[in-house]
């Protein structure tokens, strides 16, 4: 059996003297050692502060809407990168219609819109790639602040794995 924190751990861990003191900050600390606390200890502590649901509530809205902000910027910057990509290639069009080029300059006119092309594919994949992180990370946030009210409040969080294999009687 592992050994559970008891609330003298808790609340060193936690740097206050009491549950009551217990702040808004300190909510998503708590959250993240409630599965590994004593039941009783995780029940006294949100008795001592009824409003951490309201409280975890608030900080993942705030999370939520540092996200959301975040991505807005994300997204402005994309576009502007794009906005200046396209503003290239409609430059480098104009210049691959004008017929006095030789076919080597078009040719490289050519690479070079390729080359533009194959930039905003890589920010694309780039961009791609961060929101998935984003959002794996207030995935990750919001499951641990879920699992932790709901390992206090004693539900059950763990896993039962299901046997598939099915009984074959001998004939």
């Amino acid at each position: 059996m592992r050994n559970l924190l008891t609330e003298k751990q808790v609340l060193k861990k936690l740097d206050i003297p009491d549950f009551r003191h217990l702040t808004k900050g300190k909510v998503i600390d708590l959250a993240s050692m409630l599965d590994r606390m004593d039941p009783e200890v995780a029940k006294k502590a949100l008795e001592q502060f009824p409003e951490f649901a309201k409280a975890a509530k608030e900080i993942l809205a705030e999370y939520k809407d540092t996200l959301d902000k975040g991505i807005a910027s994300n997204n402005e910057s994309v576009k502007a990168y794009y906005d200046v990509c396209n503003s290239i290639i409609n430059s480098l069009q104009k210049e691959l219609e004008n017929e006095s080029h030789s076919f080597d300059e078009k040719k490289y006119i050519m690479e070079q819109m390729k080359e533009i092309a194959d930039k905003m594919d890589k920010k694309d994949t780039e961009n791609k790639k961060w929101i998935f992180a984003m959002a794996a990370l207030a995935g990750g946030v919001f499951l641990t602040a879920v699992a932790g009210l709901a390992t206090a409040l004693g539900g059950n969080t763990h896993v039962e794995e299901i046997d598939t294999d099915d009984d074959e009687e001998d004939t």
